[in-house]
């Protein structure tokens, strides 16, 4: 006992390996994140190896990769790229333009809550693709039927999001705020919003997740670009390489943007 109680004290070099050496912490979740990329490799490659499924509905790695090199080297993916990219970000800073403010009101102001708690419990669970059709109906085949398409998908979750994050603040800061004669107005500004920017930050980076996902939904009719378009138009021809590289590409900005927001989290909140 005493020499242990000595060694913790002193800090002796050698003590064993904390779980958070550098090495350790340096590689450890790189490793743990590649294994199921790893793991659907494997699958993957013995399951196309093997001829089990027939290449046109499961074609190899190598041939979803010559089909990568083909789409930006041969056709113009690059400007189809940036159409879609173009299409969630405006749809997900339109959502959050408006879903965050509610959230907010909803969480602060019962009456508010009343109003609007209904209403978004009631449209979130319609699916959107039901509202495609109406999309082009009332905007045309333009990029705003996609915008709003995806913005939909994204919006009224946003707000429930939003909502759940400003009813988790400590209702002993807005009590503290009142004893030192805050204003409903103050207490919602600098109280609420300040220690909701946290949780506001992962429903943004949630949201977004959501928004990739609706892209193709948003792509599937009257587009003419965008890759969305560009996999429904390989999958009309049975490009099945084609599908799988769209689906990867999709993926790759996905992942992109989820780490733009962890790192954007980590630069404005080092505290938490």
């Amino acid at each position: 006992m005493e020499t242990r109680t000595a060694f913790i004290v002193d800090g002796s070099k050698d003590a064993a390996p904390s779980e958070g050496s550098p090495g350790e912490f340096h590689y450890r979740p790189f490793i743990l994140g590649a294994l199921p990329f790893v793991l659907v490799a494997i699958i993957w490659f013995l399951l196309a190896k093997s001829g089990a499924i027939n290449e046109t509905f499961l074609p190899s790695m190598s041939s979803v990769g010559l089909a990568l090199v083909q789409i930006f080297t041969s056709e113009s993916y690059l400007s189809d790229v940036w159409v879609s990219i173009c299409r969630v970000l405006g749809a997900f800073l339109l959502s959050a333009l408006f879903a965050i403010p509610i959230g907010l009101l909803t969480a602060y102001f019962p009456t508010v809550a009343e109003v609007v708690e209904p209403s978004v419990g009631f449209v979130r669970y319609l699916p959107v693709p039901a509202f495609v059709p109406l999309c082009i109906l009332w905007f045309g085949l333009g990029d705003i039927a996609k915008i709003v398409v995806i913005f939909l998908g994204t919006f009224f979750q946003m707000i429930l999001l939003t909502s759940d994050v400003g009813r988790a603040v400590p209702q002993e800061f807005s009590d503290s705020a009142l004893t030192l004669g805050a204003t409903s107005r103050h207490i919602l500004f600098s109280v609420i919003w300040p220690a909701s920017l946290p949780g506001i930050m992962s429903a943004c980076r949630t949201a977004i997740g959501w928004a990739w996902t609706y892209l193709v939904v948003a792509e599937i009719a009257g587009a003419t670009s965008g890759v969305g378009f560009r996999i429904m138009q390989a999958q009309r021809y049975v490009e099945t390489p084609k599908v799988f590289a769209g689906i990867v590409v999709i993926g790759l900005l996905g992942m992109a943007t989820d780490f733009a927001f962890q790192l954007l989290q980590r630069v404005m909140f080092r505290w938490q």
